[in-house]
């Protein structure tokens, strides 16, 4: 009965036990070569959704580690290769959110212990699903119906829970718990689905709080996360959001119509916006493509459960 509580998602589970089970055969294995070396959290940044799938590794490290793991933020842009890497200090390798560029997992399986995938983006499933391209020490759970937080979420708690895992501050468990709220709603915005009424005032009050989602730049990051007050997130994003709703506004009003391919594609809204507005490029985006879609023109929305890299 603990275990279903504690799941954020009880559908798909299976996945995650039969990843559990394999990184606890793989680490049994490799238990010579791995005893004094740190796990490495790769996850993505500067991403919602990524610093929080930190935050559950965290949670669990703190509660069965003797060693600190080794975070590392990894973006889209300038991605972490093997030789970014202190190669060996780490045991288990965890790519989280992100699994790297093209090859990078096929790499780094061979230069570390094992490496576990927890990652529900599209462009994951096209690189890794082809099981016969990975090792035997690779373990991925790679979930389009959910994100990298509340995937990350579940593997963590559920791995407290296993008989094999010494426990060592089992009161991770309630902090678990505490913040399980924070990452359904860190999900229902990365994917878009705005099915919690808040959800997006959690967004915008979080991002005016300025965290530094950088683990190396900023050693207080997942302090600062485990005391988010959902209510007190959501209560000031209500008011930035109605602030920066009024700027949307005023940029929708200067949009303009543009031919795409010399109009061979037809023509869509577009608008110029500054740098100190690329915060809300997003949401800016979205509502322009209503916008073009009402004005009877060409538009883009992000199909169902897609997650937009930042």
């Amino acid at each position: 009965m603990l275990l279903s509580q504690a799941k954020l998602h009880n559908n798909n589970n299976n996945s995650i036990s039969n990843a559990i089970n394999m990184s606890m055969k793989n680490k049994g294995n490799n238990n010579n070569n791995n005893n004094h070396c740190s796990p490495a959290i790769l996850y993505l940044y500067p991403c919602l959704d990524g610093v929080f799938a930190a935050l559950a590794a965290h949670l669990y490290f703190k509660a069965t580690s003797l060693l600190s793991p080794l975070f590392f933020p990894n973006t889209v842009y300038n991605p972490l290769s093997a030789e970014d890497l202190p190669l060996n200090e780490i045991g288990d390798l965890y790519l989280l959110d992100f699994v790297g560029p093209d090859g990078f997992v096929q790499e780094i399986s061979t230069k570390v212990p094992r490496v576990i995938v927890l990652d529900h983006h599209k462009s994951a499933l096209e690189m890794l699903g082809n099981e016969a391209s990975l090792g035997e020490n690779v373990v991925k759970v790679i979930d389009m119906e959910r994100s990298g937080a509340t995937i990350a979420f579940d593997y963590f708690k559920d791995k407290i829970l296993s008989p094999d895992v010494a426990v060592k501050h089992p009161s991770v468990h309630e902090e678990f718990e505490r913040v399980r709220q924070l990452f359904l709603y860190t999900e229902d915005g990365d994917l878009w689905r705005w099915r919690f009424p808040n959800s997006k005032a959690f967004g915008s009050g979080l991002k005016d709080l300025n965290i530094e989602f950088d683990a190396r730049k900023n050693p207080s990051l997942f302090d600062q996360l485990l005391s988010l007050d959902l209510d007190n997130i959501i209560s000031k994003g209500k008011l930035s959001l109605s602030d920066k709703q009024k700027l949307i506004d005023e940029y929708l009003r200067k949009s303009y119509e543009i031919a795409l391919g010399n109009a061979e594609f037809g023509h869509c809204l577009a608008v110029n916006v500054d740098t100190v507005f690329s915060e809300l490029r997003s949401e800016l985006g979205h509502q322009l493509a209503t916008k073009s879609q009402k004005m009877n023109l060409r538009y883009v929305f992000p199909p169902r459960n897609y997650s937009l890299y930042p």
